[in-house]
């Protein structure tokens, strides 16, 4: 199974859907108060409602582009730091535009998926794994002391404190 910033993109994700939805709801909201507004002659109603449905907009946009953040902080977990940061900004500024930042929760979550993404730190496949750098100062033939014993000198297999032989190839230490 590949290593991936899994809860980093379900709350990124989730979060952005509230912010999404945050935002519909609030556009529809000054769609109505606009069109109240115009219909009832009110002198302030539709300034009120265009401004209500213009962030309610911008609370779709970041919702949608939350929601791309976490999936490609997702499929590119090398780009996990970018993606975290963006979900970060675009739910601190839905708080203060779009509905409270999709009903508070949809801030919440992407606030907690961006540092989740930011913090996230892939897991060192066990063939990474760099072996111990070699002595040179070692008489040639010796084998290195490693932390749990030594290698063996035959076929560089760790073998345990206290070993006569070698668990791998069976040589005699």
């Amino acid at each position: 199974m590949a290593d991936k910033p899994t809860a980093a993109f379900v709350l990124a994700l989730i979060g952005g859907i509230f912010v999404l939805l945050g935002g519909a709801f609030q556009a529809f909201i000054g769609a109505a108060i606009f069109n109240f507004g115009t219909q009832s002659g009110a002198t302030g109603a539709p300034a009120v409602g265009s401004t209500v449905a213009i962030l309610g907009i911008l609370g779709l946009i970041f919702g949608i582009i939350m929601i791309l953040g976490g999936i490609m902080m997702y499929t590119k977990p090398t780009s996990h730091t970018m993606w975290g940061v963006i979900i970060i900004i675009l739910s601190l500024i839905s708080f203060a535009t779009s509905s409270l930042g999709g009903f508070f929760i949809g801030f919440l979550l992407g606030l907690i998926g961006g540092i989740l993404g930011i913090v996230y730190k892939p897991a060192m496949a066990a063939g990474a794994m760099q072996p111990p750098p070699m002595m040179s100062s070692m008489p040639m033939g010796s084998a290195p002391m490693g932390s749990m014993g030594m290698n063996c000198k035959n076929c560089g297999a760790s073998i345990p404190a206290g070993a006569t032989r070698c668990p791998s190839c069976g040589a005699s230490v």
